[in-house]
């Protein structure tokens, strides 16, 4: 289960000391909360915003054509009893395919933005077998603004922190109050898009 307090704040040390290229490959496996603790530490001065900023896109894009692949080139993969273990049903696996076959756009929309979906649906969505360009322009609408803007939230989260280190000898208790606004943020991104995705799928 996923802790975001306690995540965060073992994931800022954890990126500042594996790098760039380790963040990418984490971005690709894990992108909003690495992503988040890679932009606290740029605002810190361990990496390059604009660097940090360019891989988050390069990891969510690349992981999206990546699961896309798997479905693509293996697309009886999905019905395997490997993914009934992932409690998926021919009857959802139909559902997702019918959205793909006459709304392809709307379907990556619905899969990418979904905070339930996720690898499996874009698993599921290669496997139906669209048209890569028809996969690939929305999923880059959709991957451009994401990687902003949990970059950009955790930059800022890091320079707030910064200033107000400032002025308040208590860095520690800072450092929690940053942690707990970057996690209602968070909560209400995954709130919100999944209020988005059930509106889309109806």
């Amino acid at each position: 289960m996923i802790n975001p307090p306690s995540d965060l704040a073992i994931l800022v040390p954890w990126v500042i000391s594996h790098g760039y290229l380790i963040f990418l490959i984490a971005a690709t496996v894990e992108g909003p909360l690495t992503t988040i603790a890679a932009g606290v530490a740029a605002a810190l001065g361990f990496f390059n915003i604009y660097f940090i900023l360019a891989l988050a896109f390069l990891g969510d894009i690349g992981g999206d054509t990546l699961y896309y692949a798997i479905g693509y080139f293996s697309h009886n993969l999905i019905r395997s009893p490997f993914f009934r273990f992932f409690g998926l049903s021919n009857k959802l696996i139909e559902k997702v395919e019918k959205l793909v076959y006459n709304h392809t756009s709307r379907a990556v929309l619905l899969i990418k933005i979904s905070p339930v979906i996720g690898p499996i649906g874009l698993i599921i969505l290669g496997a139906a077998r669209p048209p890569f360009k028809k996969f690939l322009k929305p999923a880059l609408g959709i991957s451009i603004p994401k990687s902003l803007f949990f970059t950009m939230l955790g930059y800022y989260s890091g320079q707030t922190y910064l200033e107000l280190n400032k002025v308040i000898a208590n860095g520690q208790e800072i450092a929690i109050g940053i942690i707990v606004i970057i996690l209602v943020i968070y909560l209400a991104y995954i709130k919100i898009m999944s209020v988005i995705t059930k509106r889309i799928a109806k």
